[in-house]
């Protein structure tokens, strides 16, 4: 069963995601000078703008030349939303230490690739940051992102648990009823009790096993292996090699799911869709 979180309300806004992966192409004249420019496909999708980068393959062999065609695109239309880039092109561009431009955790995003998880009980959610003028209003702008997130998607939930650098690391564990009206809405509407703290407490490990969802929607910072409890599904919205790294190292039990993971499924099946469509194209103008 999935977990569906709703919606708060209609939402008018248009979402983006830029999406730049390899072109898989076989030209006949792969040197002509139109071989090697980036193709750009653009299409809506329930409320998304998706824009497909399809940069050549040759790109891979020659990094410098990589990064100065992405340089390019971002002149060119710069990215609106989220960003996402197939592996090829990420590790050949941190191999030369070129700046990979990254995006925080989206509210919808996050929401569209919980909803598509088995539905677990109990709900950990790792806060995002947010920028350094905004520290003041930290936790109203995290409580902000994650009504926006969850929306009533709390109705079947037996526990919910924010993990917020807002939060004062030495007070402990803290109701958030009193903090937030959403907080409080929740508990007038299913008596479910929000808290938070600073960290994630390591007696949560004992926490009955295979019942906890656990969403980190933070840029940086460390998975939290020791308090995960046991048989936890972990969503890891800025797909770090370092977290998946560390729960494979000393968690097996954790199953890790990254946002890249599911936005590589997403991307390409609207790439392969658009590649079809081109081939029947080309299949009929030959006629």
């Amino acid at each position: 069963m999935k977990n569906e979180p709703l919606p708060i309300g209609i939402r008018w806004s248009m979402e983006y995601l830029d999406a730049y992966l390899v072109k898989e192409t076989t030209k006949r004249f792969p040197f002509l000078p139109f071989a090697d420019r980036p193709e750009c496909l653009t299409e809506t999708e329930e409320g998304v703008e998706i824009t497909l980068w399809l940069l050549p393959g040759r790109f891979l062999k020659r990094p410098e030349r990589l990064e100065k065609r992405l340089e390019r695109c971002f002149g060119k239309r710069p990215p609106r939303g989220l960003i996402w880039y197939e592996d090829r092109l990420k590790r050949t561009l941190t191999a030369v230490k070129a700046a990979v431009p990254g995006s925080p955790a989206n509210p919808f995003w996050t929401a569209r690739f919980y909803g598509d998880q088995p539905f677990r009980e109990n709900l950990i959610v790792l806060l995002p940051e947010v920028k350094e003028e905004e520290t003041k209003d930290a936790f109203r702008l995290q409580t902000a992102w994650m009504e926006e997130f969850l929306g009533e998607g709390y109705a079947r939930l037996n526990g919910l648990f924010l993990v917020s650098a807002a939060l004062p690391r030495q007070a402990g564990i803290l109701p958030l009823t009193e903090s937030a009206a959403y907080y409080r809405r929740i508990y007038q509407d299913t008596g479910l009790l929000a808290a938070g703290a600073g960290f994630l407490p390591d007696y949560f490990r004992r926490k009955q096993p295979g019942r906890t969802l656990c969403v980190d929607a933070r840029l940086s910072g460390k998975a939290p292996c020791r308090s995960l409890p046991e048989g936890s599904l972990y969503l890891d919205m800025a797909s770090d090699s370092e977290r998946e790294r560390l729960l494979y190292a000393r968690r097996r039990d954790v199953c890790y799911r990254s946002l890249g993971m599911y936005l590589d499924t997403f991307v390409r099946k609207r790439y392969n869709t658009n590649r079809c469509k081109s081939e029947e194209k080309n299949v009929v103008c030959r006629r």
